[in-house]
């Protein structure tokens, strides 16, 4: 009998041994699982480019065209134009603001710079303006009017055909439109230089 209860005993150590190993194999292995969701968590959210204005988002994103890919463009306001480069836009110059880059002007008074890039012949055919917005819980406000703004202009002779209005890194509002082989050539090197800084806002058809 002592025999028997001693095995027992033997058996029943082994036994919870043989759990508790398993036990600390699953907490190892759900540790270690934890360790590389982090990892990768921290990996996604380590991505940025910092921005030093408006302008420097459309030069970089201009940048990033292939050769062959660019068209001839101005940027800035009329008086001051840069010929084949986006430029900064004098926002003292509202009126052209509002008819030529179809930004609305209850909005002005928040946007505190300004950067742009037109087609130079035919503002219909590709039109971008990047926006820094000063208060960010006004962004949604410029997001909702800009597309009432494009949506409602009376166009003559071609019109866009396609609208994106995108938000990089929190308070640059970007309106771009024109035609879509054009705008989305844009928003595709928009987002393969500023990436997860990126969020498209308005994807619209408009004629």
């Amino acid at each position: 009998m002592k025999l028997k209860r001693y095995l027992l005993y033997i058996m029943m150590v082994c036994i919870m041994f043989l759990i508790g190993c398993g036990n600390n194999a699953s907490e190892k292995d759900d540790t270690e699982l934890m360790q590389g969701t982090e990892e990768t968590q921290e990996t996604e959210t380590e991505f940025r480019v910092e921005i030093a204005d408006a302008t420097d988002v459309l030069t970089k994103t201009w940048g990033a065209y292939e050769d062959g890919t660019h068209f001839e463009i101005m940027g800035g306001h009329f008086s001051s134009a840069l010929i084949g480069l986006p430029a900064k836009y004098d926002l003292s110059q509202t009126t052209d603001l509002v008819q030529m880059y179809c930004f609305p002007e209850s909005q002005i008074s928040v946007v505190d710079d300004a950067a742009t890039m037109i087609d130079l012949y035919n503002a219909a055919r590709f039109t971008a303006g990047i926006y820094h917005i000063s208060d960010v819980a006004s962004v949604q406000s410029v997001v909702d009017e800009i597309k009432n703004q494009v949506s409602a202009n009376e166009w003559h002779g071609e019109k866009p055909e396609k609208l994106y209005v995108i938000k990089v890194d929190e308070r640059y509002v970007v309106s771009v439109y024109g035609r879509e082989t054009l705008v989305e050539l844009f928003k595709q090197k928009l987002v393969s230089v500023y990436q997860t800084m990126v969020e498209v806002v308005i994807e619209e058809k408009l004629f």
